[in-house]
């Protein structure tokens, strides 16, 4: 007879950390990643407020940006949310949608997602419920929506954290203005307003005088700009020929940002050109929940994965040193609590730190709401039963498998409980599949062994 898998129990999950300094919020976890210039769904239209930056995003498909940011991510996110409402948002209908319902009456991504997190512990499983645009959401008297990162379509609805405090603790402007220790920084602001910028001449002009500023400064430096989503309006320039190229990717989208502004955002300082020193090494990835009150209570503190483009790939955690990671990175990340608190923010967050040369702690980014991460850390006691000591977790992993192909060919992974998938949904050709999936083992070369039999099945859109 086949034993039951070994069930899921995280160590604390965020319905534990939303409410462990008790209070009454009825919270709903809305979790939608916004995208820069592509509508995603029909029920998500791009923001004109609340503007973002993404130059270098892989693709322009809307349906796979929407399998992504829709589905994908919110999944990850949603997989730690614990017993709480989550709510996801529909892809577009599609006619062959509703040949492919199953006997729940659910649409293939519903049913990929419910199957993520029926793998939980049945009191730690999230309640999700799926809805075409915001507001189809269905409020109680005190709810309270926890986001990702404002949108437009989301603003009509009650917030946990004002959503104009929210984009400035997720803007890079934000970080070099907050008082926390970071690198030598430089904001290149825009002089212009939303009068101004019908008039193309003088809007060439202000890109020319922006982008001067990156001209005139000798590699190596980094460039942000204000709301890069996934890391893809940041730029390593090491040498002159990395400062020709980002140039040319920054000029027109330096010109895309100035023609965003307008009067419902000009306040916020939407457009500006961030030039920052390089700092040389690697930097670790810190995963905090900051309360109500303002008190920081530790997650995880893991290495962080890369792919060739410099795109955050995912995190590698070893379990044994988390204890001392904590006490060594304990001063920083109250400096970020209490900053994130006198920003009236209160929630999950993560921040990449660096140390350098003397020794410094260095806040090189932040981004205040769940971290990819963060699963890595509400783990860790579900791996440290089963004998694991090291785990990596894999953002945004386009596998050549179903599900049920996936299952039969790590069954014993998964059902002993050292192969976690945290999000998957299935390509418009049913036979692709984007996932995030965590893999743990006793030590890093059997980690390596299985993250080798994972990597066969990459697809080449990965």
């Amino acid at each position: 007879m086949v034993s039951a898998p070994v069930p899921i129990v995280l160590d604390t999950t965020l319905r534990d950390l939303y409410t462990s300094e008790g209070g009454g919020e009825d919270i709903i976890l809305a979790y939608a990643g916004p995208t820069a210039e592509v509508q995603m769904a029909t029920g998500i239209p791009l923001s004109t407020k609340f503007t973002y930056q993404s130059p270098v995003c892989p693709t322009t498909d809307a349906d796979t940006l929407a399998r992504e940011s829709l589905q994908m991510v919110p999944q990850l996110f949603g997989f730690v949310a614990g017993k709480m409402p989550v709510v996801m948002f529909d892809l577009d209908q599609k006619v062959e949608d509703l040949r492919l319902l199953n006997s729940e009456s659910r649409r293939p991504h519903q049913a990929d997602a419910y199957r993520v997190l029926d793998r939980l512990a049945p009191l730690q499983r999230p309640e999700l419920t799926f809805v075409a645009k915001p507001s189809d959401i269905k409020f109680g008297q005190n709810s309270r929506l926890a986001i990702i990162s404002p949108m437009d379509c989301l603003l009509p609805l009650p917030h946990l954290v004002d959503p104009e405090a929210h984009y400035e603790v997720l803007s890079k402007r934000g970080l070099a203005l907050s008082g926390l220790p970071t690198p030598d920084t430089e904001i290149v602001d825009t002089v212009l307003g939303p009068a101004q910028i019908s008039d193309h001449e003088i809007v060439d002009f202000e890109v020319q005088r922006l982008i001067s500023r990156i001209r005139a400064r000798q590699p190596p430096f980094v460039i942000k700009m204000p709301q890069s989503l996934s890391g893809q309006g940041v730029f390593m320039v090491r040498t002159d020929t990395d400062c020709t190229n980002a140039i040319r990717i920054l000029e027109p989208e330096t010109k895309r940002m100035l023609l965003q502004i307008n009067p419902q955002n000009a306040q916020m300082s939407p457009c500006s050109l961030i030039l920052q020193k390089l700092t040389p090494g690697q930097a670790v990835a810190l995963s905090l929940f900051i309360t109500k009150s303002g008190r920081v209570i530790f997650n995880a503190c893991c290495s962080q994965l890369f792919d060739a483009e410099g795109h955050w790939g995912g995190g590698f955690c070893d379990y044994r040193n988390q204890d001392a990671l904590q006490a060594h990175y304990a001063d920083i990340a109250n400096k970020l609590g209490a900053y994130l608190h006198k920003m009236s923010y209160w929630g999950p967050m993560g921040a990449d730190i660096m140390t350098d040369a003397d020794g410094r702690q260095m806040v090189i980014d932040m981004n205040v709401r769940v971290s990819g991460s963060h699963p890595l850390g509400a783990l860790r006691g579900h791996f440290r039963r089963i004998g694991m000591n090291v785990a990596t977790l894999f953002f945004r992993l386009m596998l050549k498998l179903t599900r049920d192909e996936f299952e039969e060919q790590f069954k014993e992974e998964l059902h002993f409980g050292s192969m976690v998938v945290n999000a998957w949904v299935h390509m418009r050709d049913g036979k692709t599949s984007m996932t995030t999936v965590t893999l743990a083992a006793e030590d890093k070369e059997k980690l390596n062994n299985l993250v080798q039999r994972v990597n066969i099945f990459k697809s080449q859109e990965s």
